[in-house]
C-alpha cells in the first residue's frame, strides 16, 4: 500500500473544510515555514507544523527519558495530554519510530488550541 504524504493529507483536510482556520489553531509561524503552518485535526489526529528536529521524550515531562527525534514538518500528532502544567502532543519519531511527547511549544498551534485541543477533536491520550 502507497504511503500517504503529510502534505497531501494535509491539503486533504482543507479541502473537507476540516482546517481549523478561524477557530484559533493557528499560530504565527516563522515565514519560511508558513506553508506547513497549516493545522487541522481530522480523525482525531493533528496535522500541523512545527519546530523540527525536536527531542521526543519517553513520557510528557521534560526529565522523561529520550525516545527519539522529530525531524520532518509538518507532523501528525496522534494524541495529546497535559503534564508540568503543558500540553504535550503525542508522535512517531523519525529516528527510531518509537512513540514519544513533544510540548506544544515546538507545535505551531495557537494558546487557545493548546488549552483544550480535544474541543477541536483531537484525540486524548
Amino acid at each position: 500500500m502507497a504511503r500517504t504524504s503529510i502534505r497531501t493529507k494535509l491539503a486533504a483536510v482543507a479541502a473537507t473544510g476540516m482546517l481549523a482556520l478561524g477557530t484559533g489553531v493557528l499560530a504565527a509561524a516563522p515565514a519560511e515555514a508558513a506553508a506547513a503552518a497549516w493545522c487541522g485535526v481530522s480523525g482525531g489526529k493533528l496535522y500541523c507544523g512545527n519546530d523540527a528536529p525536536v527531542d521526543m521524550y519517553r513520557n510528557a515531562s521534560y526529565s522523561a527519558p529520550w525516545v527519539d527525534t522529530l525531524k520532518t514538518n509538518p507532523s501528525v500528532f496522534n494524541c495529546w495530554t497535559k503534564n508540568e502544567g503543558t500540553t504535550w502532543y503525542g508522535a512517531y519519531g523519525d529516528v527510531t519510530g518509537r512513540f514519544g511527547f513533544v510540548p506544544a511549544s515546538v507545535v505551531w498551534t495557537s494558546s487557545a488550541f493548546d488549552s483544550n485541543p480535544g474541543a477541536y477533536g483531537m484525540n486524548h491520550c
